[in-house]
């Protein structure tokens, strides 16, 4: 579906009428980046190109948007009807889906006359923003989870349907095999995992009738939820309800106590029992701290359901992205606000051995470029990757990048450097600037 082009701040809108009504329109390049990477992220990945280039191919003012336009009393009728044929003409430069990428460098650049590059701020870096945010904290879960099989339970605690959308793409681009969310199932083609609540076991005369009634209504997929009352008799009812429906047990899931000790006593149980390829599923508060700590004390868990706190990035809950202009005209600026650092004109990234390297664009840089254009005269010119070839991009990337960046517990910044040409781009302009700002005190 796509977004609208009210899908903005105002403030976007009425720097279009002004740039409008003062005839601007010279080519304008802006870049989306972070200055400084979150707290407890030593990297992040890059997400959300498929909606990013949905909204620019589909930017246009429907009659309902220039009828609310119309009754805000803010806009003449002239550039009401200048927005009727709104569209997007300029270009687009984008890092692969599932890149990892460092503070500093360029994630987007967007190359169009400066009304149509201003407008897209807003919608852009909300959509890069929380695909971004959820793969990088999925990536963390991923990076601990020792090949264990980890879902994606979010959806019900993520902020609004949208985000729980994109919960359950960005953790499949990462690494997990599947997700609980039936509609991304639908359209995003992920595999669709679940199993059966509390409230089911409850509704019944006791738990092992629920056991055996969920077992015939799926007895291929007999995964059993064994902590209503006490986990370890619940184990003995599954194992029973098993045994007199013959149907074979596939899992059990333990959702609360001390997963650590009650796993141990579970596996070895089912051991006994001639149950050893029964699986064992662990869901309930957990994160890449938790899941790291249940595996390095022994745990014998298959499968982790990982639901609140991956789906709402709760250590580490939004990344500061900013889109800035970096090229008016042909001519390099820059902001110098205190605290606001930020590098002038059109620029490249260049992956080299466990190093990057910024340049400006015309410079041949060392390396992998990572920058590529996807979008020319604003027409896709480039296929974009399905999910599942983005997920093996990302998996060979993590592959790739230093162990010491994957440890969860140490922050590490990964060296990102400035071209020599960047640099004194960089010092020729804040000197200009200064020179600027110096003569119109006088």
């Amino acid at each position: 579906m796509a977004l609208s082009p009210l899908l903005t701040d105002l403030y976007q809108l009425t720097m279009l009428y002004a740039y409008f009504k003062s005839g601007k329109t010279q080519t304008a390049s802006f870049e989306l980046f972070v200055r400084e990477l979150p707290k407890n992220r030593n990297y992040l990945v890059f997400a959300g190109l498929r909606d990013v280039v949905n909204f620019i191919e589909n930017l246009s003012f429907s009659k309902e948007d220039i009828d609310y336009l119309y009754s805000l009393n803010l806009f003449p009728d002239d550039f009401l009807d200048f927005l009727k044929d709104f569209r997007f003409t300029g270009n687009l430069w984008a890092l692969k889906e599932g890149e990892i990428f460092f503070q500093c460098e360029p994630v987007l650049r967007v190359e169009a006359p400066i009304y149509e590059a201003q407008l897209l701020e807003t919608a852009l870096m909300n959509q890069v923003h929380v695909a971004s945010l959820l793969a990088s904290k999925g990536a963390r879960i991923y990076s601990v989870s020792k090949g264990k099989a980890l879902a994606d339970f979010s959806l019900r605690r993520t902020h609004g349907s949208d985000a729980g959308m994109k919960a359950a793409y960005s953790s499949y681009l990462v690494g997990f095999v599947g997700t609980s969310n039936v509609l991304a199932g639908k359209e995003l083609k992920i595999p669709v995992i679940g199993t059966v609540a509390h409230s089911f076991i409850m509704a019944f005369e006791n738990e092992k009738e629920a056991f055996k009634a969920y077992l015939k209504a799926f007895p291929d997929r007999g995964i059993l939820l064994i902590d209503t009352y006490d986990t370890l008799m619940g184990l003995k009812n599954a194992i029973e309800a098993s045994r007199e429906t013959g149907i074979p047990l596939k899992g059990v899931r333990l959702d609360s106590g001390d997963v650590v000790e009650l796993s141990k006593k579970v596996r070895e149980i089912l051991n006994e029992e001639g149950f050893k390829d029964c699986k064992i599923i662990v869901s309930g508060g957990l994160d890449e701290y938790e899941i790291d700590k249940i595996l390095k004390e022994g745990a014998p868990v298959d499968a982790f359901g990982v639901g609140t706190k991956f789906g709402t990035s709760s250590d580490s809950p939004y990344i500061d992205f900013v889109y800035k202009l970096v090229e008016f005209d042909g001519r390099p600026v820059m902001k110098t606000s205190s605290g606001k650092e930020m590098f002038p004109g059109r620029k490249q990234v260049y992956r080299q051995s466990e190093k990057d390297l910024i340049t400006l664009w015309d410079e041949k840089g060392e390396g992998e470029p990572l920058l590529e254009k996807v979008i020319e005269g604003g027409n896709l010119i480039k296929r974009l990757p399905t999910l599942r070839e983005s997920r093996e991009y990302f998996l060979d990337r993590f592959n790739s990048i230093p162990q010491e960046l994957k440890n969860i517990y140490v922050e590490k910044e990964y060296p990102v450097y400035f071209s020599k040409e960047l640099l004194k781009l960089k010092r020729e302009l804040e000197k200009e600037i200064k020179e600027i700002k110096w003569k119109g005190r006088k």
